[in-house]
């Protein structure tokens, strides 16, 4: 038996039909639904999927089984789904919310800023409120690491390692993709498999020693000596696991303040430019987007890393 849920979804995908029947666009579309059903209007991305559904002849107003919101999920369920994926992938965008969530953007916005108090800092979602702690943190990690600079013998940022993880698409599946940087370029870009989770086991067992791989081919005489490492507090950087293989290595972590993107050169610099590059890009394959990636790594020039590292130092 239909709910008083499904019932309404299949009146205004009716209507959508019938307006895409008419070779009315999308986007007018949209704009009438919104006129008529007001803040029950669906998502612009959701109209223009259901257009599309119908102009390839398919006339199902239904749903077709697939992951992610429920037709009938309450506003507790929206605000739990967001929060999971937020927690999943901080960069997620509030357009990739509104695709995969089919309500508004604004509803979405609304949640992720009132409802979970997160804001928006280099393209990567944080809290908005740090407590005392977490403020006194941030300071006394920030007047550590300029002391730790002041300290350095040469002031060569060139013994300073940082990288993050981030999603990416290609078709339909997610992969996540690793980089870590000096201030000449990235050192390792290493891919993960879809469905995948950078774990501190992955961590420690793959990106790491392939990292220092790449070091020694870089610093063939010193190798990692001196080397410290610039890493935020995700839970596989954190681990026990992680500071024991790199106390092993002789590798200096260097702390990282509470949900601090904007001290961390992945977040505020790198994949900003990445998300620009890979717009309208559509890689059908693992090797196809790790080529990609690396190519386009490779065409930042050595200077623009460097300026970063510098600027970040200096203030």
């Amino acid at each position: 038996m239909a709910s008083k849920d499904d019932n309404f979804n299949l009146k205004w995908r009716a209507y959508i039909e019938f307006c895409t029947i008419l070779k009315i666009q999308p986007v007018q579309i949209f704009s009438e639904l919104q006129e008529i059903l007001c803040v029950d209007c669906p998502s612009r991305f959701t109209v223009e999927r259901w257009a599309v559904r119908f102009r390839s002849g398919d006339t199902d107003v239904t749903d077709l089984p697939r992951c992610g919101r429920p037709v009938s999920a309450t506003p507790s369920e929206n605000i739990a789904l967001i929060e999971s994926m937020v927690i999943k992938d901080k960069y997620i965008s509030v357009n990739q919310l509104e695709l995969r969530m089919e309500i508004s953007s604004g509803a979405i916005h609304t949640i992720l800023t009132t409802e979970l108090g997160y804001r928006s800092i280099c393209g990567k979602w944080v809290l908005h409120k740090l407590s005392e702690n977490q403020r006194l943190a941030r300071l006394n990690i920030a007047k550590k690491l300029l002391e730790t600079y002041e300290n350095c013998d040469s002031r060569c940022l060139t013994e300073l390692i940082t990288g993050n993880e981030t999603w990416v698409y290609y078709s339909t599946p997610y992969s996540i993709i690793r980089s870590d940087h000096g201030s000449h370029g990235i050192v390792l870009q290493l891919l993960c498999e879809s469905g995948k989770a950078v774990t501190a086991t992955f961590f420690t067992e793959q990106v790491l020693p392939n990292l220092i791989k790449n070091i020694e081919k870089y610093r063939p005489k010193t190798g990692t000596r001196g080397m410290k490492i610039l890493i935020d507090n995700a839970s596989s950087h954190t681990a026990k696991l992680t500071k024991n293989f790199l106390d092993v290595e002789g590798l200096e972590l260097l702390h990282h303040p509470p949900y601090s993107p904007d001290l961390a050169p992945c977040d505020f610099w790198l994949f900003s430019k990445l998300e620009i590059y890979l717009h309208g890009k559509d890689f059908n394959t693992l090797q196809a987007l790790g080529t990609g990636l690396y190519q386009y790594f490779k065409s930042i020039p050595e200077e623009e890393y460097r300026n970063v590292f510098y600027r970040g130092w200096k203030g």
